[in-house]
Formats: C-alpha cells, sequence, structure tokens
C-alpha cells in the first residue's frame, strides 16, 4: 500500500527500492500485482495436535507454574511427541498465561529526609605488599543522589560504624533517617513479627547523631534500590576507572578513598540523573543546607579501625551487689506504715 501511494505521488522505482530496501524489480512486481503477496502456509513439524494441546492446557489450568521440561516429559511418553525440546519451548511460551505484577512505584523522599548505606564486595585488590579483599561502604542520600564511598578489609561492627560515619561527614551532615539493609552489623535478629532488632552500638550512634536507624524487610532489596543501585555502579563503573589509574606502588585505603572521591567528582557529580532529571552536583548543594553537621566530639571518638567509647561508664560493683538482692517483706509492715 506505501509503494503503490508513493508511486501516486511521483516516486521514482530507484527511490523507492533506496527508502523501502528492496531491488528495483521487487518493486515493479509489487506496483504490478493487484493485491498483497500472498504466502504459501509453512509446514510446522513441533505443533501440538489437539489431544497434545488440550493435554497442555489441561495442566496449565490447573498448575499454571508447571515447568515445561515435565509437560514435554508427560507429551513424549504419554502423547508420542517427537519434536525437541527447544522447539516444545517456543510453541509453549505462547501458552503459559502472563504473570501480572503490579506496577514498580518510585519512593522519592525530600531533601535532609533519608540516607541509604549498604555494602559492595569488590573482590581481590593490593593493598600494602598483599592482596586483600576489598570491601566499600557505599552510602547515597535519597533526595539528590549524591554518593559517598569508604573502603575497608573487614565488615565487622565496629569498621562499619565507623566508615558509615566518615561517609555521612563526606556528604555533609546527617539527614533525619538512615535506612540499611539487615546486615549483622546492622542488626542482631528479628522479633516474632519480622521487625529488625538493631544493634545496641548502632542505635546508640545514631542517638548521639539524632538520626532514626531503619531497616528494610529481609529480601526485599528494592527497599534501598537506590543504594543497590550505586553499588551495582561502583562494580561497573568505579572498578573499570580504577584499572585505567596509576595506583600507588603501595595503595593504602586512604588511596582507594580518594581515588573514589575523583570518581565521584568527576564521574558521578556532573551528570544529570535519569529519575530526578537534576544534576547530581547541583541538587546535593541545595540538599547540603538541609542536613544537620557531624559534631567534631563524634567523629574524635572514632579512628580508623575500631570504635572508641565515648565516655566508659564506670560500676560501682558494691551498688550493684545491692541491687542484686531482693527483700520480701509481709503486707501488714505497708499497713503499719500506712
Amino acid at each position: 500500500m506505501e509503494l503503490q501511494a508513493l508511486r501516486k505521488h511521483g516516486w521514482s522505482i530507484r527511490a523507492l527500492a533506496r527508502e523501502f530496501g528492496l531491488s528495483r524489480n521487487t518493486v515493479r512486481r509489487e506496483l504490478r500485482s493487484p493485491s498483497p503477496r500472498q504466502y504459501s502456509q509453512r509446514a510446522q513439524p513441533a505443533a501440538l495436535n489437539a489431544a497434545q494441546l488440550a493435554h497442555v492446557e489441561r495442566r496449565l489450568a490447573v498448575c499454571p507454574g508447571i515447568r515445561g521440561s515435565l509437560l514435554y516429559f508427560e507429551l513424549r511418553r504419554d502423547y508420542q511427541y517427537a519434536a525437541s525440546y527447544p522447539a516444545f519451548v517456543r510453541h509453549f511460551r505462547t501458552l503459559r498465561p502472563p504473570v501480572m505484577r503490579g506496577p514498580e512505584i518510585r519512593f522519592e523522599t525530600d531533601p535532609g529526609i533519608q540516607t541509604q548505606a549498604d555494602w559492595a564486595h569488590l573482590g581481590g585488590w593490593p593493598l600494602g605488599e598483599s592482596m586483600v579483599e576489598l570491601h566499600a561502604m557505599v552510602t547515597i542520600l535519597g533526595c539528590s543522589r549524591a554518593p559517598a564511598i569508604r573502603f575497608a578489609t573487614d565488615c565487622t561492627r565496629p569498621t562499619s560504624l565507623e566508615r558509615l560515619l566518615r561517609c555521612l561527614d563526606d556528604l555533609g551532615g546527617v539527614t533525619k533517617e538512615i535506612l540499611t539493609d539487615r546486615d549483622p552489623a546492622f542488626c542482631i535478629g528479628a522479633t516474632g513479627d519480622g521487625s529488625a532488632i538493631l544493634a545496641p552500638e548502632w542505635v546508640d550512634l545514631c542517638a548521639l547523631l539524632g538520626v532514626v536507624p531503619k531497616a528494610c524487610r529481609p529480601y526485599r532489596a528494592k527497599t534501598k534500590g537506590k543504594v543497590e543501585r550505586m553499588v551495582r555502579e561502583l562494580k561497573e563503573s568505579f572498578v573499570p576507572w580504577l584499572t585505567g589509574q596509576v595506583l600507588p606502588l603501595r595503595c593504602t585505603l586512604a588511596d582507594y578513598d580518594r581515588l573514589a572521591q575523583s570518581w565521584i567528582r568527576e564521574l558521578v557529580l556532573p551528570r544529570r540523573h535519569r529519575t530526578t532529571q537534576q544534576v547530581v552536583g547541583k541538587a546535593w548543594l541545595e540538599e547540603r543546607a538541609r542536613l544537620r553537621p557531624i559534631p567534631s566530639r563524634i567523629l574524635d571518638s572514632f579512628n580508623n579501625e575500631l570504635l572508641v567509647p565515648l565516655t566508659p561508664i564506670a560500676v560501682d560493683e558494691q551498688q550493684r551487689q545491692l541491687g542484686e538482692l531482693v527483700e520480701i517483706r509481709s503486707l501488714a509492715e505497708y499497713e503499719v506504715a500506712l
């Protein structure tokens, strides 16, 4: 129909052939034909006959999630189906009912509301004189999508809290809440209804910072999808970028931290985010005004390896022993006192 219409508007045979990627003889044959070209029905040796099709539909009605390999076995055993398994799968895909999934709902937060944090495992990298398993604490602001990355050689609780605090300081302060997964560094268990039991050290640190700690549901990575996306980008973008850099002769964790900051400054902050449609660096500058700076006394209480208690608690052993003794009195004594 398009060939006929364009030909009536003065298109030449050569122009039509160039436009549709056809030979000139094919264009002439189509223009001379009074009706569209008819194609003969191809043989389908792998097609299901009526009995085989009825069996597949009956099994799908009872069990929509049945595996194709099981159906193929039943057809070969009971209905003499002779085609190959890949050929059967091509027909089976058109018969299986589609899986209906709910729409993905993006969860956006206002500036200064939420920070998401997670560990990323990057494999073996040189550190000093040896190779070590390198881990990266990744944090990201929920509104501006500005990230911060700090590296470590382990994921213990003291290291996790110290690295997370350094990331928050790199971002310019803390938000109202921090969302993590149920890593043992942040959670020590779950209640009967599935709620997370947060680690006491993590709760105490959040109380000092004035933030609300939150943990996502187990096996629900989409809850903190923003930091999950940054973890993926760290592995797919930062690691290839790092292989093209000139590393120091004996790398330290501070060197990796410095390189990560360079990668963020050169590649992440100047780009326009596809979801927010804002330049990450510009949005970060606007969100930093909503963040609360971390007091220097809290930063000074951490070193690079472990968490140092802010104020040691002195326990009076005599008072503790007195508190462990319970004296039982009769109710008559209380009546006399009254």
